[in-house]
């Protein structure tokens, strides 16, 4: 009788214990709701509204359209013969100057060019970029239909469109990899400071699915305490089969269901090993992030996706990056230049460590996420990613 009252007194406690652990998670999250002045319903109900369009609107230019448009399949059916993984660039009206610029800053790094594929969003910005480098292969996936349709009225309206490119994004890596192309998805704000292509990246990452650049900077430890593996998503390789197809249609479903960009999901699902993600270090493939620092260690790739009030190619042309000429040609000058430029360009955005990795994980944070892992909720640790973009609605 004694052991069984023990017992019985010891399940109670243990009852008791749960309870005031997801008591105190829930206080936890109440308290990180409402620590600001101005509480987060308003903007969940604002997250609800861009998640319920950019499903709405998704529906214009699925997977499913993609698969059966003749003009891809003619495209992906080119790209299969190829006998490396493609370059893939995705070009929109305002991006045609900084696409030519890019493609002259390859034209000097060997067995660069004959990789370059582009998927353009816009039937004239190809039928331009035809007229410049006709050897390029090309094809439209016509996002003006989905832009037209979008009232201009609409809520959150620029954020919505750069969704709904995103998910686009996901809809073609899916179908590609389905026809068994592999390929490298590319950005024409990357700067090469190096031959990228003799790095032979995906030969070395061979026994993985994707790989993968990340946010950040080596020199500044907040990225490794609080944004660890963090992926940027401007240069990524995908290896194609079932896998790959599974994953990018797992990342457009989820943009479908929370407000969340490619990336963090990207991130998100990367958490879990059965993908076989990868990632880059910085000094092969490097975000903005690297004007940061102290430009001792140059990366071969540079996203510059710097906030600035000046166009990219104004501000390409600020910093040097220029290296197509006024007549269409190509600077070869300005690409032997290119390592010298990126080490003195915006010198505004350079940083003391110090600056910077002050900023901790607030408690409060720490507290939730541990709560979420030790609950299940979050297994894969990665899921505060998804929340980077919310106060953004």
């Amino acid at each position: 009788m004694f052991r069984f009252e023990s017992f019985k007194r010891g399940s109670m406690l243990f009852a008791n214990l749960n309870s005031f652990v997801l008591f105190l998670a829930f206080f936890a999250l109440f308290i990180k709701t409402y620590q600001k002045v101005t509480p987060a319903f308003p903007r969940w109900q604002r997250q609800g509204r861009v998640v319920e369009n950019v499903r709405k609107y998704s529906a214009l230019l699925s997977r499913e359209a993609i698969e059966s448009d003749s003009k891809f399949r003619k495209f992906t059916d080119l790209l299969a013969t190829w006998d490396k993984p493609p370059y893939l660039l995705y070009l929109d009206k305002g991006y045609l100057e900084v696409t030519l610029n890019h493609i002259c800053n390859l034209q000097y790094m060997p067995g660069s060019i004959r990789r370059l594929a582009v998927v353009s969003f816009d039937p004239e910005v190809e039928k331009q970029l035809n007229a410049a480098h006709p050897h390029i292969p090309t094809v439209t996936l016509d996002f003006s239909v989905i832009k037209k349709s979008v009232p201009d009225e609409l809520e959150n309206r620029r954020y919505v469109i750069y969704q709904l490119v995103l998910m686009l994004r996901s809809h073609i890596a899916a179908v590609l990899s389905s026809r068994g192309i592999s390929f490298w998805s590319m950005q024409q704000d990357s700067i090469w400071t190096e031959n990228f292509v003799a790095m032979n990246v995906e030969e070395h990452y061979s026994t993985n699915h994707l790989i993968f650049d990340t946010v950040g900077n080596d020199q500044f430890s907040i990225y490794y305490r609080t944004m660890f593996g963090w992926i940027c998503g401007s240069t990524f390789f995908v290896r194609a089969g079932p896998v790959t197809v599974d994953f990018f249609k797992k990342v457009a479903l989820l943009m479908a269901t929370r407000q969340s960009p490619d990336s963090s999901i990207m991130t998100y699902l990367c958490g879990a090993r059965f993908y076989k993600c990868a990632k880059l270090p910085r000094w092969v493939v490097s975000s903005s992030n690297f004007f940061m620092g102290n430009r001792n260690v140059t990366p071969i790739i540079i996203q510059v996706d710097h906030e600035s009030k000046l166009s990219k190619m104004e501000l390409f042309k600020k910093e040097n990056f220029i290296f197509v000429n006024s007549d269409g040609t190509c600077n070869a000058s300005a690409v032997v230049g290119i390592r010298n430029a990126v080490t003195v360009a915006l010198d505004e955005v350079r940083k003391a460590p110090e600056e910077i990795d002050g900023d901790e994980e607030s408690l409060i944070d720490h507290i939730i996420w541990s709560f979420h892992r030790w609950l299940g909720f979050d297994p894969y640790y990665n899921k505060r990613f998804l929340r980077v973009h919310e106060t953004l609605v």
